[in-house]
C-alpha cells in the first residue's frame, strides 16, 4: 500500500495511525446515525423529482467521501492528493475488470443467502426490514429512467462518485491506518470491509458488500495502486446500473427479482475458481520478484 504517514515522526506513526483510523471510523459512524435517524416518508420521496434527489445525493456523497478526505489529506497527512490516483497499465486495469465481473457471479450466491436470513421478530429485525424497504423505494424511484440524461446523472452519482470517494476514504485512508495500527494488513482489510458494508445500512446485503470491500482491499494492498480498487468498484456499480437501464428500455428482459437471484451453483463454482486464478495472477504481477 502507500506510506501515507511518512510525514509523521517514525516513533509516533503507529499512535497516529490508531488516532486517525478510529477518528475516521467515528466520522463515518456519525453520518450513518444521522442518515438513518427516524422514519422516512416514502410517499414524499415518490413525489420528488428523481434527478433532484440524485443531485442532492451526489453533492452529499462528494462532500462526505471526497471533500472531507481531501481536507484531511492536506492538513493531517500533508501528502499530495494526486498520490491517491496513480496511473495504471491497461493490463492491470483489464485484469481488475475481469476479477470484478467474475466475482459478481460468485457474490450473487452470498447476496441471495444474506437476503434470506431470518432475524426473527426482534426490534432490530423490524428496523432492518423497514430500512431495506425504504431504500428499495428510493432506489427504484431514482433509477426509473425517463431519459438518457437521467441515466447519465445516475451513473455519475451511483457509480463514479462512490467508486472514487468510497475507495479514497475506506481503502486509501482507513485501511492504510488500520494496517499500520494493527501491524497486520489482513485484519485491516477485513475491518475496513465490514465498515464499508455497514455504512450502507443494508443488513440484508451486508455480507456480499463486505466481501466486495475485502476484494478491493487486497487488490489495493497487493498493487499499491488505489486507482485499481476504484476501477473495480466502478465496474461493480456501473454494470448493475447499466443492466437496470437496459431493462427499463426493454432492451433486455430481466425482472428486478431475477437481478437479485443467485447465479446457478455450477456457474458460481466455476467463477469462484476463475476469480481465484485471476486474483492469483494479479498478486503475482505485483509481488513476484
Amino acid at each position: 500500500m502507500q506510506d501515507i504517514l511518512r510525514n509523521n515522526a517514525e516513533d509516533k506513526r503507529r499512535a497516529r495511525a490508531w488516532a486517525f483510523g478510529l477518528g475516521l471510523s467515528a466520522y463515518i459512524s456519525i453520518f450513518m446515525i444521522l442518515g438513518n435517524d427516524g422514519e422516512v416518508d416514502t410517499s414524499m420521496i415518490l413525489h420528488m423529482d428523481p434527478i433532484i434527489l440524485l443531485a442532492v445525493q451526489g453533492i452529499a456523497s462528494a462532500f462526505l467521501f471526497l471533500g472531507v478526505p481531501a481536507i484531511f489529506i492536506a492538513i493531517a497527512l500533508r501528502v499530495p492528493f494526486s498520490e491517491f490516483f496513480p496511473k495504471v497499465s491497461l493490463t492491470s486495469a483489464g485484469l481488475t475488470i475481469l476479477i470484478s465481473i467474475s466475482f459478481m457471479v460468485v457474490n450473487s450466491a452470498v447476496g441471495e443467502w444474506n437476503m434470506n436470513l431470518d432475524f426473527g421478530n426482534s426490534d432490530f429485525a423490524e428496523w432492518a426490514k423497514r430500512s431495506e424497504e425504504q431504500l428499495k423505494v428510493l432506489t427504484e424511484h431514482i433509477t426509473d429512467f425517463t431519459s438518457t440524461s437521467h441515466f447519465i446523472v445516475a451513473f455519475l452519482v451511483v457509480a463514479i462518485i462512490p467508486a472514487i470517494g468510497e475507495e479514497l476514504l475506506f481503502r486509501g485512508l482507513i485501511q492504510n491506518m488500520f494496517s499500520r495500527a494493527f501491524a497486520n494488513h489482513h485484519i485491516a482489510i477485513w475491518i475496513t470491509g465490514f465498515l464499508f458494508a455497514a455504512i450502507h445500512m443494508q443488513f440484508f446485503g451486508v455480507m456480499p458488500r463486505m466481501l466486495l470491500g475485502v476484494v478491493f482491499g487486497y487488490l489495493y494492498h497487493w498493487s499499491g495502486k488505489l486507482s485499481l480498487a476504484m476501477i473495480g468498484h466502478l465496474v461493480n456499480n456501473g454494470l448493475a446500473l447499466i443492466a437496470l437501464y437496459l431493462t427499463k428500455k426493454d432492451i433486455v428482459e430481466v425482472s428486478p427479482e431475477q437481478m437479485e437471484e443467485a447465479a446457478p451453483w455450477p456457474a458460481v463454482l466455476v467463477f469462484a475458481v476463475i476469480t481465484f486464478l485471476l486474483m492469483r495472477t494479479f498478486y503475482k504481477r505485483f509481488n513476484d520478484a
